[in-house]
């Protein structure tokens, strides 16, 4: 059976209180049954359930990758500035002024997420199918359940562990929170498991379901999260042979379009389509939920049909153009520079034509259009060519649509895009991260050389492990730029006054009031409220 996690998961919502992705499945519910008499019946049913698992982390709006609050709330990092009088909650967040009580916390999305797994795996035994699928199906829950627990030690680091059904658990969801340490042996237990039965590759019509790449990549990531940097260079070295296929994209720009989904350089893409859903409300688990990407609508400039609510860091800027590209190339900046960024070529390069966008709007009119909202105090940019620095960002928008208006999510033509969560270059830059820390120089080099080729960088020698080590913080700040990447890159790699101290000169929005708690997110008030047992982050008591 081959199904679509967006069909299903616009009609398999409110938990696993459903019949499956069947237009009848009401005519099949007798109320006065459990749920687990009724439901766990066939396949179907299973692949259903399944879908709800994926559910709580792909709300357009609200999920952890959701636009209007995971999305912020993860990029609190210095490579984004976020425009002053958006959203309250953002602004508390980035200025490492929130609190336990910061609204738009996704404590209690990720572990819907965990209770929809557990509730699977408690169930699928009984389900009548094909027991190879059986497996590949629990495998696929265990993915989920270790990426919902990754996201939640990445963020909160000491949280409850909860591995049976919160309604036949004694505790319930009553429950103390475990130390970090055991929450990642949770984590990775959940990807080796998941790798183990999982497909190598998906047919078209699963798209954007899990394979074991994707468990091989977040383990391989969980391992260098955890600085057991032996395995994690062992299991991501598997990713650069066959049987898989993994490569980057010659062109960085097409990571980010909507017809270039689902290629080489993917591990594992969140996918949304518009043409599912109709006008139900927005970031809510509903049938008539709309199901496209909305990003666009928050990150493109003014005048674009978006909100413009963010803007490049200075400090992102001034990384980019530290290293110009060797005499001869076709342009003076790392390619990835041209994607992430919009600004006037002619201003600091010759040879380019300027480029012009959302109806052929050119930058100098997507920069006046921004000129009211910038006045609430934006970045100061570096000086190049004695010019002053202007950029707007233009990863994650329409850029490619070049329609008026393209950013806006209320046009379901503009929602088409998927959001890639894991990308090849990612498991390279892992790969050379583990290898040089493990003193294997000479592989370490080969995968950072990849990630800065394909940037069109010239050729680099590195001597020893700080001097690579050094170089592959870079290329994560590029590479990743605006993708949730850098907070989390700085919080493992050094400590908080180091952190502190790179935010500051860095000119980090709000950088003087971060704290060694700030590493973390606080258990949200509402949590502390209804659960007894669970104390508050030690950093935040």
């Amino acid at each position: 059976m081959k199904i679509s996690i967006i069909k299903c998961s616009i009609a398999a919502t409110l938990l696993l209180s459903l019949g499956g992705c069947k237009s009848d499945f009401l005519d099949r519910i007798n109320p006065n049954k459990p749920v687990e008499d009724i439901f766990w019946v066939n396949e179907g049913d299973a692949q259903a359930a399944m879908a709800t698992i994926y559910s709580p982390i792909r709300s357009q709006m609200s999920g952890y990758y959701g636009a209007y609050s995971g999305y912020q709330t993860m990029n609190r990092a210095d490579d984004v500035w976020f425009l002053a009088g958006e959203e309250p909650f953002t602004w508390e967040y980035i200025n490492f002024l929130n609190s336990a009580g910061t609204s738009a916390s996704d404590f209690g999305s990720l572990y819907s997420g965990i209770n929809r797994a557990n509730v699977f795996f408690q169930n699928i035994s009984k389900v009548p199918m094909d027991e190879n699928k059986k497996k590949e199906l629990s495998a696929e829950a265990s993915f989920l359940r270790g990426m919902y627990y990754f996201l939640l030690a990445a963020n909160y680091g000491d949280v409850p562990l909860l591995l049976i059904p919160a309604g036949d658990d004694p505790e319930g969801t009553n429950k103390a929170a475990s130390p970090e340490a055991e929450v990642w042996k949770q984590v990775i237990t959940d990807f080796k498991a998941a790798k183990e039965n999982l497909p190598v590759t998906r047919p078209a019509a699963e798209a954007g379901r899990v394979t074991k790449g994707a468990a091989i990549a977040y383990l391989g990531k969980a391992l260098v999260y955890t600085k057991q940097y032996a395995q994690a260079e062992t299991e991501l070295k598997a990713l650069l042979t066959a049987p898989y296929t993994y490569d980057l994209v010659e062109n960085f720009e097409d990571n980010f379009k909507d017809n270039t989904k689902l290629n080489k350089e993917s591990i594992w893409e969140l996918v949304y389509d518009s043409k599912f859903g109709s006008d139900g409300p927005w970031g809510q688990e509903s049938p008539n939920s709309p199901q496209g990407f909305v990003l666009p609508n928050f990150a493109g400039p003014d005048g674009t049909g978006a909100w413009f609510k963010l803007m490049p860091g200075a400090s992102v800027v001034s990384s980019f153009i530290a290293e110009e590209r060797p005499a001869g190339s076709d342009t003076r900046f790392d390619k990835r520079m041209y994607t992430s960024f919009f600004w006037k070529y002619s201003d600091y390069e010759t040879g380019l034509t300027d480029g012009a966008w959302f109806g052929n709007q050119p930058f100098d009119l997507m920069w006046s259009n921004a000129s009211s909202k910038r006045q609430r105090g934006e970045p100061v940019y570096p000086t190049i060519s004695n010019k002053p620095g202007r950029f707007l960002i233009k990863k994650y928008t329409n850029f490619f649509l070049n329609a008026a208006g393209s950013n806006s999510m209320y046009d379901a033509t503009n929602r088409n895009n998927n959001f890639r969560v894991f990308r090849f270059a990612e498991v390279l830059l892992l790969h050379a991260e583990a290898c040089a820390k493990n003193g294997n120089l000479i592989d370490a080099a080969k995968s950072l050389t990849r990630v800065r080729s394909r940037a069109g960088l010239g050729t680099k020698n590195w001597t020893g492990e700080n001097e690579l080590m050094k170089e592959i913080i870079k290329q994560n700040e590029l590479e990743f730029f605006f993708e949730g990447h850098r907070f989390f890159d700085l919080k493992r790699l050094y400590t908080p006054a180091e952190m502190k101290q790179i935010l500051i000169t860095n000119k980090k929005q709000g950088a003087n009031n971060f704290q060694p708690k700030h590493y973390y997110l606080p258990i949200p008030e509402s949590e502390m409220n209804t659960n007894t047992k669970i104390q508050q982050h030690p950093l935040w008591r």
